[in-house]
């Protein structure tokens, strides 16, 4: 009976280290993006861009803080629309909810032909709460995604 008891408790410890240890991988660097294989050329100027492209890069460090830079750009007939967003704070994991509050939430809209249309500004600090999970691709390349709502975005660990 006690060696039931005894293989109980090992089996609930070894659990409990498997699901801390996921919890653990989330400290680092991650990173999504993409980049357009076509160019726009300004026909003034010669100058060739991508037409489109985007790069979001999580960090979270061990001590609870996070960073994230988000840039997205898209240029159509020579007009070049820009996003960028700075966010930084702390994050919490619960189980497979991971918490983001943010103590910056930094914005910028640019738009290359009506530059006074352009806009920065710090937006809401509200909590923001996503399911995380682990994913591994078919390269053995590790991911983490986040889900919420809005839909879900899986991010590749920088090494």
């Amino acid at each position: 009976m006690s060696k039931n008891i005894a293989l109980v408790i090992f089996a609930i410890a070894i659990v409990t280290i498997i699901s801390n240890a996921q919890n653990t991988n989330i400290v680092g660097t991650w990173q999504t993006g993409g980049l357009s294989t076509t160019d726009d050329v300004n026909t003034v100027t010669g100058f060739r861009t991508a037409s489109n492209g985007n790069t979001l890069k999580y960090e979270f460090r061990p001590d609870g803080r996070f960073a994230f830079v988000g840039y997205m750009q898209s240029t159509m007939y020579g007009c070049t629309t820009a996003l960028f967003n700075d966010k930084q704070g702390k994050y919490s994991i619960d189980g497979s909810q991971l918490t983001f509050t943010p103590a910056k939430n930094f914005w910028r809209n640019t738009y290359s032909c009506s530059p006074s249309s352009n806009k920065e500004r710090n937006y809401v600090l509200d909590t923001e709460v996503y399911d995380v999970r682990n994913k591994t691709d078919e390269y053995g390349k590790l991911y983490i995604c986040l889900a919420n709502a809005k839909g879900e975005t899986c991010y590749r660990r920088e090494n």
